[in-house]
């Protein structure tokens, strides 16, 4: 199945360069949700901070972070066009506030916002954020971990809204499940 991809501005929720507050990320938030809920077949939304000069928390917490939490059993998300270390900091405080691990990329960086996976979980998206996707069996060998293992954490990671999961034919004739970062076209 063909993964649909689309990427919002969110000036165009924010209305401006400076958001701040509770009251404008929940007006944003509204407007934002209705758009996403017109991407129909959406598998990957990016969230684009292009012209936002600065955000504080909250603006981010009530429009970014809830809007990625409801519906993140749907859509992986991530934030692009990003460069400002504050906007970034401020992106993680409301990531942890929400309690919803997002995908930042800062150019061609990748990095996780918000609550952290787990430490034996880290080593293995450490691993695949070297690589920007990896099937079970690559995971396994390169870091020596059974397959079973593997598969269980990176079902987990998936889950857990740090890796986007599809599934693809394999070599052998049969189906395999490909994990790649989020916002990585690969």
């Amino acid at each position: 199945m063909k993964q649909k991809n689309y990427t919002l501005n969110l000036i165009k929720y924010a209305c401006e360069p400076n958001p701040y507050g509770t009251t404008k990320g929940r007006k944003a938030h509204a407007i934002l949700v209705d758009d996403i809920a017109t991407l129909i077949g959406a598998s990957e939304i990016g969230i684009s901070l292009a012209n936002i000069e600065s955000a504080d928390v909250s603006f981010f917490r009530e429009c970014v972070i809830y809007a990625v939490k409801r519906y993140s059993r749907e859509i992986a998300f991530y934030i692009c066009d990003v460069n400002d270390e504050d906007l970034i900091s401020n992106l993680h405080g409301a990531a942890l506030s929400g309690e919803q691990p997002l995908t930042c990329w800062k150019g061609d960086r990748c990095r996780f916002l918000g609550p952290e996976t787990s430490a034996s979980n880290k080593t293995l998206l450490d691993f695949i954020v070297k690589k920007h996707k990896t099937t079970t069996a690559e995971a396994a060998a390169g870091l020596d971990i059974s397959v079973q293992n593997a598969s269980t954490r990176l079902k987990r990671l998936a889950e857990e809204g740090f890796l986007l999961r599809s599934e693809e034919s394999a070599e052998s004739g049969g189906k395999e499940f490909i994990y790649k970062i989020i916002g990585v076209s690969a």
